[in-house]
């Protein structure tokens, strides 16, 4: 290990902990991850629909400008709903999840009260269900936004800073054929701009048109909501331990042709040979990420377990590894809930 700064810290458990920088190569892994929303397994043709009521024009939207009086102004949101399901809908069928995968852009809702939200009834379901030829449908009951165009100076710059902030505010239900069963969801999602400048005027005229933001926004909602209602994939990287042990860094040669059973192999010859609580704790790590590589969680937890525990026998212990090797085992014990969560998802 290459020690580049030393910093001593006393914990209350006798433990010495340093800061190094310690030699480590990293990967990146596709994780699947559950969604938020379970759909029923038998649910395989999706019809979305908007069941909206538009936001009135001169309802959330807000200027606080350098030496005015806060005060609302009128935008036209009433296509805030069809960008959102626009965007949602395109995605999902790139998933692949559903067998199809439809859109009722225009909303059924005959209401009038913008600030009452109202689910399909089960006849509205059925009728949707049947004029479609689909088993399950998804629908947008509310979208809310509230934005602000917020103008300051920052005097330590002697420059106008410009923010405009949307906050978004969705309610969902999922409604299937013949069935009672409605799943209700609501989320929140911000959309963030800001423009710095010494020019105040430059400061505002920098941030995207008001109405463009609200489009913009509303697409990135419904970009969001995919990962929220089916299983996704999420880039995560892993980091192996490269100690300057002859056992270890052959079996990071392995790596780097893909032959995890060879490396797995190594580290365990080394895990049970040596009596060093570091180098136990690095292998144990390093054939952890090899078992989760190759699919094998349970076997993964059993051996990040171990690294965990080994550091914890050691009286100095390099800081920086000790987080990265808790949080390595907190992730692959969320990873294995999840994985109980996905089975019921995916029909397992």
């Amino acid at each position: 290990m290459n020690i580049y700064k030393l910093k001593l810290l006393l914990l209350a458990t006798g433990a010495v902990f340093f800061t190094s920088c310690t030699s480590l190569l990293y990967t990146s892994l596709d994780v699947l991850r559950p969604a938020n929303v379970a759909f029923a397994t038998d649910a395989n043709d999706l019809l979305i629909v908007n069941n909206t009521v538009n936001q009135p024009a001169e309802y959330g939207h807000r200027n606080e400008l350098i030496n005015e009086v806060p005060k609302n102004v009128l935008i036209k949101t009433d296509s805030m709903a069809i960008f959102c399901l626009g965007a949602l809908t395109d995605d999902l069928e790139g998933k692949d999840f559903f067998s199809s995968v439809q859109l009722n852009p225009n909303t059924i809702n005959q209401e009038n009260d913008f600030f009452k939200s109202s689910q399909l009834n089960d006849e509205t379901v059925k009728n949707l269900c049947l004029a479609n030829h689909v088993n399950v449908v998804l629908s947008l009951d509310k979208i809310k936004v509230d934005d602000d165009l917020i103008e300051n100076y920052l005097p330590e710059s002697s420059t106008f800073l410009s923010t405009l902030e949307l906050k978004f505010e969705t309610s969902w239900s999922i409604h299937y054929l013949n069935k009672q069963e409605v799943t209700s969801v609501q989320y929140n999602d911000t959309v963030f701009w800001e423009s710095e400048s010494y020019n105040r005027k430059k400061a505002i005229s920098d941030l995207p048109n008001r109405e463009d933001a609200l489009v913009d926004g509303a697409l990135t909602v419904g970009h969001k909501a995919v990962n929220r209602f089916v299983p996704y994939w999420d880039k995560v990287d892993r980091y192996f331990f490269n100690p300057r042990n002859k056992i270890m860094k052959q079996g990071m040669d392995s790596v780097y042709v893909k032959n995890w059973k060879a490396a797995i192999n190594l580290w365990e010859s080394e895990l049970n040979k040596t009596k060093s609580n570091w180098i136990q704790a690095q292998a144990a790590n390093n054939i952890a990420i090899g078992y989760e590589i190759t699919g094998d969680l349970d076997k993964a937890l059993e051996y990040a377990t171990k690294a965990y525990y080994s550091v914890g026998k050691m009286t100095i212990v390099d800081y920086q590894s000790f987080v990265r090797l808790s949080d390595y085992l907190n992730e692959l014990t969320q990873r294995k809930k999840e994985l109980d969560i996905l089975k019921k998802q995916l029909g397992e």
